[in-house]
């Protein structure tokens, strides 16, 4: 090899190594580039809420592949506590265990609790397992548990939202409560901490943005007790809106729009304006015993109880702003009622009694023992000890 030719292969060479050199320097910075991006996103929530966004999306596909059971099916929870709608389906809660099923009838999730006293709250996809005075509380999605959580005080109760934000609230050795809300990836995002002025919060209802709840606050007040509204707003520090509830205690609340609050006590039912606590609208019950209450879309329906065991119960359908749509006399016993947007179906002592919003009455379905609970899960569904079945119209099924 000339002189020259091995000038030229040593320079190839060098300029080889630092290619090679580079390579791997930009290699480096990549795997850097790329853990430094993972550790951003896991610290700020985002992998998370991604991991979480694929689990979800993997979860949707499984419930809609599902194969629908038909209806009847057996639930196998003989006593029901609670039953809420799930999307694509419906969660039951019993006294010693949970389950999940589709819309279809096919059971997706059956979760062994424990608790003693155990409480549920459905969102959308998702719902919170707990037991009151307990300490743990659960996340579960429709086919699996999405997190757990052990709080250093006994839980009062939690709420979800349909977004997937939990507010939970627990003792405190300093305060009346700590409410704490936490994201849809159970991160810490808001903390209140109401006084024994505020008082103890005994109902929490999350508004349809995600970011904006209602809280119930039971307060004595000259030897009785008074329940006063907060509007708070995990975007702020400061309370949005107050209210003292006309209707003595709060059995529950409901957002019938962005900017309207319904609060049911045990004497009277008030809406309020959530961005000032004005009282917009208001209906006295006169005395008469609240045994049940459904909200849907706008509508309400309440049902009052006889002072007599064999005496009629008192269905009330009311508008928005509080007015009388209709009421009818539903013979006794009447034990619970389920409003949706055309009707209100009455659980009685062997059966379901439809009413139309005006008050008439329409059809009664028998069922062959007493009726637990009635859901409006994309069907009509009306569930005894064990069992769920359609609520239809007799002569109807199968149509």
């Amino acid at each position: 090899m000339s002189e020259a030719e091995n000038g030229r292969s040593n320079v190839t060479h060098i300029e080889q190594l630092r290619r090679r050199r580079a390579g791997r320097r930009l290699r480096r910075l990549l795997v850097l580039a790329v853990a430094a991006g993972v550790a951003a996103l896991y610290f700020t929530g985002a992998y998370s809420q991604g991991v979480l966004l694929a689990r979800e999306l993997v979860e949707a596909a499984r419930v809609a592949l599902t194969p629908a059971a038909g209806w009847p099916v057996k639930t196998g929870i003989p006593e029901i506590l609670q039953a809420e709608t799930l999307d694509g389906g419906f969660v039951l809660l019993g006294a010693q265990d949970a389950g999940v099923w589709s819309a279809g009838g096919s059971q997706l999730n059956t979760i062994q609790h424990g608790y003693a006293r155990p409480a549920i709250s459905a969102g959308n996809t998702r719902f919170c397992l707990y037991g009151r005075s307990g300490y743990e509380l659960r996340v579960e999605g429709r086919t699996g548990t999405l997190y757990k959580r052990t709080f250093d005080q006994p839980i009062l109760l939690a709420e979800m939202s349909t977004g997937g934000n939990v507010a939970v609230v627990t003792q405190s050795d300093r305060f009346a409560a700590e409410l704490s809300v936490y994201n849809s990836a159970m991160r810490f995002i808001y903390g209140w901490n109401p006084t024994d002025t505020e008082g103890t919060p005994v109902a929490v209802a999350f508004a349809r943005d995600n970011k904006r709840l209602a809280v119930a606050c039971l307060v004595a007040r000259g030897g009785s007790l008074q329940s006063n509204l907060y509007i708070l707003d995990v975007r702020s520090d400061e309370i949005a809106a107050s209210a003292t509830l006309a209707g003595g205690q709060v059995l529950g609340l409901y957002w019938l729009t962005a900017d309207r609050l319904l609060a049911v006590g045990d004497s009277a039912a008030a809406v309020y304006d959530t961005s000032t606590g004005e009282r917009t609208a208001i209906y006295s019950y006169g005395g008469e015993r609240l045994g049940a209450v459904s909200v849907s879309g706008q509508n309400s329906a309440l049902l009052f109880s006889p002072d007599t065991s064999d005496a009629p119960a008192r269905l009330v359908a009311l508008d928005p702003e509080m007015q009388l749509l209709a009421e009818a006399d539903v013979p006794a016993p009447a034990t619970g009622v389920v409003c949706t947007r055309t009707a209100a179906y009455v659980l009685r002592q062997s059966g379901v009694a439809a009413y139309s919003l005006a008050g008439e009455p329409l059809w009664e379905m028998s069922t062959d023992t007493k009726p637990l609970a009635v859901l409006d899960a994309k069907q009509l569904l009306v569930f005894t000890g064990g069992q769920a079945q359609l609520l239809e119209e007799p002569g109807q099924a199968g149509a």
